[in-house]
């Protein structure tokens, strides 16, 4: 009887270290799954100044926009622009042509269309006079990388768990598909700060709310325009459209497509 006594107990702590060393891998994935997600933070914190979206499920990647703005509903009569300054570019209206024009390197190795960088320039030495930091963490972009930009959003979104169906319509509220970025124009640029932090940004940003038209540049994403855009709010994202148009858009609070008459009738 002692020596089955003796075999139980050994029989238990054998269990009882083996349930330790279970707890134990457990406790180390979560410490890894932990870790990921706060260098993905950390990550977009850096670059652009904001963090990660909400991973929230919104059902269609059109969320937000009206029915004829998610039907791909045309506006009636418009017509595309001949001055490349006022080109419209979004999900119903993609690019007809390869940029083929000159681009001027940036610091940190973005790229703009020559044409803008002087405006560009102007418009970041008198920041700079304010006392701000901006940083152009994107600029032109190839159809292939704003490809590529798109997968990675999609299989970031699946690595949350997401099916490939919602992890692309969650993936194209964020990332344009190819063919249908500004930044493949290479006229428009998102701006961030050097210190890439969100009080820092938000500074950037709200100096550019006030002044941006000056140089040019629309704030082309409000947020409380994303039902006409189809983009949510980008504070980031600003887009060249010459002096004329940019004071009439941003003084009247209006956006790209409503300048242009090209907003889907109802």
């Amino acid at each position: 009887m002692a020596d089955r006594d003796k075999d139980l107990k050994k029989d238990g702590d054998g269990y009882k270290n083996e349930r330790r060393t279970y707890r134990g891998e457990i406790l180390a994935a979560l410490l890894i799954i932990v870790l990921v997600i706060g260098v993905a933070f950390r990550v977009n914190q850096i670059f652009y100044g904001f963090d990660l979206p909400q991973i929230t499920l919104s059902g269609t990647a059109n969320a937000g926009m009206d029915e004829d703005t998610a039907s791909g509903k045309h506006a009636v009569g418009f017509k595309q622009s001949s001055d490349w300054k006022l080109v419209l570019v979004n999900h119903d209206h993609p690019i007809e042509k390869t940029f083929d024009g000159e681009l001027t390197e940036l610091r940190y190795g973005q790229s703009v269309d020559s044409r803008i960088y002087q405006d560009l320039q102007d418009m970041f030495d008198d920041m700079r006079a304010n006392g701000l930091s901006p940083r152009v963490v994107q600029g032109y972009r190839t159809s292939s990388e704003q490809e590529s930009r798109l997968k990675n959003k999609i299989s970031e979104y699946m690595g949350y768990g997401k099916s490939k169906e919602e992890a692309e319509k969650l993936a194209l509220q964020w990332e344009a598909a190819p063919g249908t970025s500004e930044h493949e124009l290479g006229i428009c640029v998102d701006i961030s700060s050097e210190e890439g932090d969100n009080a820092s940004a938000n500074e950037v940003w709200s100096w550019l709310d006030e002044n941006c038209w000056k140089y040019g540049f629309i704030k082309r994403y409000p947020n409380s325009k994303s039902q006409i855009t189809g983009v949510k709010g980008e504070p980031w994202h600003y887009r060249y459209v010459g002096a004329e148009a940019a004071e009439e858009i941003m003084k009247k609070g209006v956006t790209l497509e409503e300048y242009l008459g090209a907003v889907p009738a109802k």
